[in-house]
């Protein structure tokens, strides 16, 4: 065997090592993109899981939520200041998940579960008005701000001891 069939045998040698090389990163860079939108997926469950954890909890948080629920209309101003910066946080980590859905990282159906959720609690007057406020506020992009507003309207989510409170004399939507 010659030296120039040599260097042929390891140029052939060489494109099979980067191919092979290739299609390594080609799996790896497929399974970290699966990785990713599982852990997206995972994130935006639990961060409402910790709302929900907040709120189970019995404490002042929980009863000033039940209260906006149930009877906005006997809300003190400092009543409506603690849920306006609850609820600017509930909207915050909504736009986070809009953000990973619109950037291809988070599944579709979570967020449009996610974004169904968040429209049915605008039927709460305080909610609404909340929702209003954050819209000036520079604090959501318009983006999120548009995919919320043109999200279909739901019905007020249900929650045992609040939904019949909240809903009493009014006609679903």
């Amino acid at each position: 065997m010659t030296l120039e069939e040599l260097g042929y045998i390891s140029q052939i040698v060489g494109v099979i090592a980067v191919f092979g090389s290739l299609v390594y990163v080609a799996i790896q860079t497929r399974q970290n993109g699966r990785m990713m939108r599982a852990k997206a997926a995972w994130d935006a469950q639990t961060s409402f899981a910790e709302i929900n954890d907040m709120l189970a909890n019995g404490g002042p948080l929980s009863e000033l939520i039940f209260k906006t629920l149930t009877h906005p209309e006997g809300l003190t101003d400092y009543e409506k200041h603690r849920t306006h910066r609850f609820l600017r946080g509930v909207l915050q980590r909504t736009e986070a998940q809009f953000a990973l859905y619109t950037n291809g990282v988070l599944d579709a159906e979570v967020w449009r579960l996610r974004r169904a959720y968040i429209k049915s609690l605008m039927n709460n007057p305080v909610f609404n008005e909340i929702w209003q406020i954050e819209k000036t506020n520079s604090v959501l992009t318009r983006a999120f701000i548009a995919e919320m507003d043109e999200a279909e309207t739901r019905q007020s989510p249900m929650l045992l001891g609040a939904q019949a409170a909240d809903m009493a004399g009014k006609e679903p939507t």
